[in-house]
């Protein structure tokens, strides 16, 4: 099995750019294949999370996605990218990990 089977969500990833002088915007960068799973209440309480709007993000190890980038899914649900993390395995898996959080209900 691939691990892309796993990825069912489509996302755009906007990030912010210098629009003019000081000003900024938020601009796609790309969309990306992910999964975007709910983090459990123990674990969001744990992290200083808010509950229910706390999620885990997987996507593939090249993806490109950065802390304080604006994720919007199929659903215009729009998340925040909290941090980043490339685990070390997940079995044999290489991938990238975010903790997002969801702005908009």
């Amino acid at each position: 099995m691939s691990l892309l089977n796993l990825f069912t969500n489509k996302i755009v990833v906007s990030r912010l750019t210098a629009v003019s002088g000081n000003k900024t915007a938020y601009s796609t960068v790309t969309s990306e294949c992910v999964n975007i799973q709910r983090m459990s209440e123990e674990r969001t309480t744990r992290i200083g999370g808010a509950i229910g709007k706390t999620f885990r993000m997987y996507a593939e190890e090249n993806a490109d996605i950065q802390v304080g980038d604006k994720l919007i899914d199929e659903d215009s649900n729009e998340y925040k990218i909290q941090a980043v993390t490339i685990p070390a395995e997940l079995g044999s898996f290489v991938h990238k990990e975010a903790l997002i959080v969801r702005v908009n209900e």
